[in-house]
């Protein structure tokens, strides 16, 4: 059976017994050998062979037990206690087996505990077994097939037998697999995985040997019972008092039910003394100019064979090693003088043990040196002025502990006090007031450089920046409106007070939702009046106003109006100038004045019949050509049409010379 199998079964066997459940119940293969009876027989390795028999159901047998082989022939005679191994024991030992028969014949919770708890020194100890009576070697020679156990009574007749079971061959439990050791400051901490491979006897036990230089001590007087929660779990064995300063080696076997130990698993590790790793009391951080003094009380302990000091810019690390050389461990100081002025460090002194490891660290002290030198007043503090901020720039100042910049300001310059307008240090040589709508005035502004260490610059020189006006002049009135004579002519006037107005702009929609653009060029706003040429006679059109100051500051909106423009009155066109011309074609050159604004140019010619047809237009221009002239002598007039296709009066006809 695998070793972790049964190292579980040892603990199902002790709850058999406190509990009252059999072992058939818990393992069917158990039932061969009496319902809560267990009988171990095989030969080991000097050549004898032991027997061991665990009796839990009911009284121990008063006659005690008899050995015989699995034929009926007696081996040994009557089991008696082995007194060389009762005088082994100490003296608790000596009372529990002492104590065996009573505890097995009594009843109650606390006997089926008791019982449970003797079932595991008996399969865990050889020694206690044989001291108890229950364990034996078969005399010398004596190598049987098989065995059976008859239970006496007091008068010395059989009242049960138990087996046959087979001699095993008992060569000892494997290995301990993953033995692993720990150093801590409470010893030497050892755990180990049971091993899995079956063994002919159960293993419950463990002894564990630990060797130094030419020094060999067996820490387990008697074997240990393997603790296991459950199976995979490790087991765990810890030395309390071992040797300090130098290389241990430990060998843990296994050791099964008749006392035999199998084949060790060792380990080494050094032993180190954790108290020569305890950091120095009292460490002390103090931050100076360009520097860092670090003090301490000295070492106590004997053992410490140097101290190292170690340096973060944050507290939980990482850390960096400031002293790779170490240094002495009669020292009490350190200096560190490479350091970034303003930065914030933390420092901890480690002690170093016999091994050349550090010990544990203590809780860092913080420090943040000062800068050597103060830093020098920033200057060519320029200032860009918008609309709503105020940009300001500067030269850096030079040095690497520049942290950032202070920016202040004061509304003029018999103001007591400066304003700081940063809350947070400015990072670079550049900074926005966002000042808002004004009207005018000015600021004085300074900047300050500041030192990682938090020290301060002499402030810059002062810079005077004149604001701009920001604030927008009202929206003039609308007076009178005409759409007259294809014309829009808006009569208006200023908002108060007047002078905050410079030009007033025509916008102009087709709709009452519509914006609109402006149309025109502005006007001064001391005109009085804007017009609109451009429109269309009959068309529909909204106005609104709107007012600029001398800094190009927009007001809001008039009131919309809204206006449909009368078209243009046409006045008569003169008789336009003729020109016949032959060759190579006959044509007729006509020249006539430029039409006025929103009319356009029709040329007519006589007919025949005395009526005139339209040969060129409407068109704007002050030429044209009739290229199929009827004679030589044909007579032209112009006609002028509105932009809503309405004719006006004819000039006079005229006729090539």
């Amino acid at each position: 059976m695998p070793v972790v199998s049964e190292l579980h079964r040892h603990w199902t066997l002790a709850l058999m017994l406190a509990g009252g459940v059999t072992a058939g119940d818990l393992d069917p293969g158990a039932a061969h050998a009496g319902a809560r009876q267990r009988v171990f027989a095989a030969a080991v390795p000097n050549g004898g062979v032991r027997v061991l028999v665990v009796v839990t159901d009911g009284a121990w047998p008063a006659g005690g037990l008899r050995i015989e082989d699995g034929n009926g022939s007696v081996l040994v005679a009557h089991v008696d206690s082995d007194r060389t191994a009762y005088a082994d024991l100490d003296a608790g030992a000596q009372r529990a087996a002492d104590n065996l028969a009573h505890a097995a014949a009594a009843d109650g919770a606390n006997a089926a505990a008791s019982r449970a708890i003797l079932a595991l020194r008996l399969i865990s100890d050889w020694t206690f077994a044989r001291a108890a009576g229950a364990g034996m070697a078969l005399p010398t020679g004596v190598h049987p097939h098989s065995i059976r156990v008859v239970l006496l009574g007091a008068d010395g007749t059989p009242t049960a037998t138990l087996g046959p079971v087979t001699v095993q061959q008992d060569h000892g439990g494997p290995a301990p697999r993953s033995l692993h050791a720990t150093a801590t400051p409470a010893g030497i901490s050892l755990d180990w995985q049971a091993p899995t491979r079956p063994v002919s006897v159960p293993v419950y036990a463990y002894r564990v040997d630990r060797s130094a230089e030419s020094e060999h001590d067996q820490l387990t007087r008697q074997p240990r019972l393997m603790s296991q929660g459950k199976p995979g779990q490790a087991i765990t064995y810890a030395d309390r008092a071992p040797p300090l300063d130098e290389t241990l080696t430990y060998a843990v076997s296994l050791v099964d039910a008749l006392g035999v130990a199998g084949t060790p698993a060792t380990v080494s590790i050094y032993s180190s003394d954790f108290a020569a790793g305890s950091p120095p009391r009292h460490q002390i951080a103090k931050s100076g100019k360009g520097l860092v003094t670090l003090t301490w009380d000295p070492v106590a302990n004997a053992r410490t064979v140097g101290l190292i000091v170690e340096r973060s810019q944050l507290a939980p690390g990482p850390y960096e090693l400031l002293t790779p050389e170490g240094l002495s461990p009669q020292s009490t100081s350190f200096v560190d003088r490479q350091i970034l002025p303003g930065a914030v460090y933390y420092y901890r002194v480690r002690a170093v043990m016999p091994n050349r490891l550090p010990g544990p660290a203590a809780d860092p002290v913080r420090a943040q040196p000062l800068a050597q030198t103060p830093l020098s007043a920033p200057h060519g503090l320029a200032a860009q002025v918008g609309v709503s901020q105020i940009s300001l720039r500067w030269n850096p100042v030079p040095g690497a502990s520049v942290a950032g910049y202070i920016v202040e300001r004061r509304a003029a310059a018999s103001s007591p006090r400066w304003a700081r307008l940063n809350t947070r240090l400015a990072p670079s040589a550049h900074y926005l007031d966002a000042t808002g709508p004004s009207q005018g005035g000015s600021f004085d502004y300074r900047v300050t450089a500041v030192a990682a260490d938090e020290g301060q610059s002499p402030p810059s020189a002062v810079l005077h920046v004149t604001l701009r006006d920001t604030t927008s002049p009202a929206a003039p009135a609308i007076v009178t409106a005409s759409a007259a004579d294809g014309r829009v002519q808006i009569h208006f006037r200023p908002a108060e007070p007047p002078q905050k107005t410079a030009l007033v702009a025509l916008l102009r929609s087709d709709s009452a939702d519509e914006r609109g653009l402006i149309v025109g060029a502005p006007v001064a706003a001391s005109a009085g009046l804007i017009e609109d040429d451009w429109v269309r006679g009959g068309g529909v059109y909204w106005y609104r106003l709107v007012a600029f100051d001398k800094a190009g500051n927009r007001s809001g909106e008039s009131r919309a109006i809204e206006l449909r423009v009368a078209a243009a009155s046409l006045p008569t066109p003169a008789p336009p100038q003729l020109v016949y011309i032959s060759k190579p074609a006959p044509r007729v050159q006509l020249t006539f004045a430029a039409p006025p604004r929103h009319a356009r140019v029709i040329v007519e010619v006589r007919r025949d019949d005395g009526r005139w047809q339209t040969i060129i237009g409407p068109m704007v221009g002050t030429a044209a050509v009739d290229l199929a002239p009827r004679d030589p002598h044909p007579a032209y007039r112009i006609v002028y049409v509105g932009d809503d296709g309405g004719a006006g009066v004819p000039s006079p006809a005229a006729s090539p010379p």
